[in-house]
């Protein structure tokens, strides 16, 4: 994130921002581990060690030597960092021997929680396994720290189940101050248009700069490939987070283009700028599928909402069960070959194909990135003329760290088979901006249920939708299984249930009224490890007959798949005023003239009153699905539903 370089490669090129002169002062508390041996950092004993062997600088550094994979050990300290902030950390790092672990067995993670201690977030880069002798450097961005955090934690540890010596030394954490303008996208799929009106968002940090959006304007310029300004924009809005800019690609020869957002002062003078790729196209080619200006899937000429599940490989038996189901699409991690698509094909089902593994940090075969995309070739020509396929499925939670290698990848796909989009799945809510170059379509994985309010898959479309200020689509990663599957010896483990019927149809629901364009759950194999649950440290889950669990998911997924017209249609709605309780998600939509109104209710334990005031009065509202009803008072109507409540209203005048 911080090297011209990189950015370029993202297709995104920063210009100048303010810096201090100097640094920013490392809040990482003894971070060489040389003041009294440790002093400020709790050390589990005798594991962790203050040690003089071959120190990076300095005399002393930390060491960590376990042979148990039970014991889950980690070296913390108290940094005092600020709420709203984001900031860069790292350590370096020596390993013998390490194995075992999820992603990396040694390394270093930042966490926050609220002034009651209620965990909140943290970043958690990829570590080391196996043997380093020379030290290593392992680093990472926080992105924004939420605003109710107050208490930070720094920890130095070997993931779960690790085993091993290791060595830490130089830990850094630094204020990260990001670019004004921090990312820049249109509203033009991939950047292309045949001309007609573009508009222009542009993602700012004012804030972070200590900048106010009363005291600064945007400008837009259209490059040649000359680098002369053929054409301005101008500023639509400007607020504290987000420009929005408009330009005209008509006049434009056909050919490809820069587009220049630059920020200023009320003098004048640069802050900063972001550039962008852009092509004006004479014609659009044929294309398999493609992202529509309403961020809608455009599959074979028609709009299609994927309603999917994760896979892991193709059986015969299970698809042909899965195609009597509502769901159309399921996205395999296994690489299941024209065989596999075949099969799902020939079933009725399409098929998101993953290439999410190839790149040389996930595959020891993978020696470099020309490696890299040899594999993805090989894999996309293949593949790429099969009627089945609707997208490709790029990144799975790999961090931000790899954003020139994600972009990298992301523009392999459009070169190799420009007729489908890609699509990248992130935990990393907080740094979703960052990811906006490389993918066409965004997405998150919340999965609250047994761990956190299912509120959160609300609040993590929201975050997915914001990131690329509403230009990209979002198709959405909800929670199906039990986190009791996942249970992994040593854990301590709490109160744990499947997620209910009621709590899959809230979290979906929530999602969809927050935008999603899609929605792909995980997962069904899942399903059937709760139908076999195994025993982990004596402890052996409730056992989830499959039959029982699939029953309520199409369930859910039936009452969405009948909706999917309704969630197509590009129809304008009348937008009411609403009154309603914080844990409360809402959307009006509109087909063939009529309205539509979802609501639903998040909150486990208490009913909520949603009250809905339109400009102009309705004469009836008819609830589409069993329990709660509407009540009314001309264009004012009210919805009380129970806690986890999920309503549809269609209204008519």
């Amino acid at each position: 994130m911080k090297n011209t370089a990189v950015l370029l490669a993202c297709g995104v090129l920063l210009g100048p921002i303010s810096r201090a002169a100097t640094p920013a002062e490392n809040l990482a508390p003894n971070p060489g581990f040389e003041e009294k041996l440790g002093q400020g950092w709790l050390l589990p004993k005798p594991q962790f060690s203050i040690s003089d062997d071959r120190p990076r600088s300095g005399a002393h550094c930390l060491k960590l030597e376990n042979s148990d994979p039970k014991k889950y050990l980690l070296a913390g300290a108290r940094p005092k960092l600020t709420p709203g902030r984001s900031y860069e950390f790292e350590v370096w790092l020596r390993t013998k021997d390490v194995k075992g672990g999820d992603n990396g067995g040694a390394t270093i993670c930042i966490e926050w929680s609220d002034a009651a201690g209620k965990y909140l977030g943290g970043c958690y880069p990829h570590g080391l396994r196996g043997t380093h002798a020379e030290w290593t450097r392992v680093f990472d961005c926080t992105g924004r720290i939420p605003t109710n955090a107050a208490r930070f934690t720094v920890s130095c540890y070997m993931r779960r189940g690790a085993t091993g010596t290791a060595w830490w030394d130089d830990v850094a954490i630094r204020e990260y101050r990001p670019p004004v303008v921090e990312m820049l996208t249109t509203d033009h799929y991939r950047d292309q248009a045949d001309g007609g009106r573009v508009t222009v968002r542009a993602g700012l940090a004012l804030a972070e700069n200590q900048l106010a959006a009363t005291a600064v304007r945007a400008e837009l310029s259209v490059l040649a490939a000359d680098g002369k300004c053929t054409a301005n924009g101008k500023q639509v809005a400007l607020t504290g987070d987000a420009a929005t800019l408009e330009f005209d690609s008509t006049p434009l020869a056909p050919g490809a283009y820069t587009l220049r957002c630059t920020v200023r002062a009320a003098d004048g003078s640069e802050i900063g700028h972001a550039d962008l790729p852009f092509t004006r196209v004479a014609a659009f080619p044929a294309r398999k599928a493609f992202l529509d200006e309403h961020r809608r899937l455009i599959l074979d000429g028609q709009p299609f909402f994927p309603l999917g599940t994760y896979w892991g490989g193709i059986k015969p038996d299970e698809i042909a069960l899965y195609a009597k189901s509502p769901f159309n699409c399921v996205m395999p991690y296994a690489d299941v070959g024209r065989a596999g698509v075949d099969l799902a094909w020939s079933n009725g089902i399409r098929v998101i194909y993953s290439v999410k593994d190839l790149y040389p940090t996930l595959r020891k075969n993978l020696k470099d990135s020309a490696a890299a995309r040899q594999a993805i070739a090989q894999r996309v020509s293949s593949l790429k003329d099969h009627p089945g396929i609707i997208a490709w499925y790029i990144n799975d939670e790999l961090p931000l760290t790899m954003r020139e290698e994600l972009c990298a990848h992301r523009r392999w796909l459009e070169e190799l088979d420009p007729g489908r989009p890609t699509w990248a799945v992130l935990y990393q809510v907080g740094q979703l901006r960052g990811y906006v170059p490389t993918c066409d379509v965004l997405g998150t994985d919340p999965y609250p249920i047994g761990r956190k309010p299912p509120v959160l898959a609300r609040d993590w479309t929201r975050a997915t939708r914001e990131a690329s200020l509403g230009a990209h689509a979002v198709w959405m990663v909800p929670q199906i299984f039990d986190w009791n599957s996942y249970h992994k010896s040593g854990d301590k483990l709490a109160p744990q249930h499947p997620p209910t019927l009621a709590e899959m149809r809230a979290m979906a629901w929530s999602c969809l009224a927050e935008g999603a364009n899609g929605l792909i759950f995980y997962s069904w194999f899942d399903l059937w490890k709760m139908d076999k649950p195994k025993t982990v440290d004596g402890h052996t889950p409730a056992r989830e007959p499959f039959a029982e669990r699939w029953r309520d998911v199409t369930t859910m997924a039936g009452e969405i798949r009948d909706f999917i017209p309704i969630l197509l249609s590009t129809e304008a709605a009348a937008q009411p005023q609403v009154t309603a309780p914080a844990d409360c998600a809402w959307r009006a939509l509109a087909k063939d003239g009529v309205t539509w109104l979802i609501a639903i209710n998040n909150h486990e334990r208490d009913a909520a009153t949603l009250a809905f005031h339109f400009a102009a009065p309705f004469t009836k509202a008819t609830a589409r699905f069993a329990g709660a009803q509407p009540e009314s008072a001309g264009a004012d109507w009210k919805l009380t539903l129970p806690p986890l409540g999920v309503q549809c209203l269609k209204f008519e005048k």
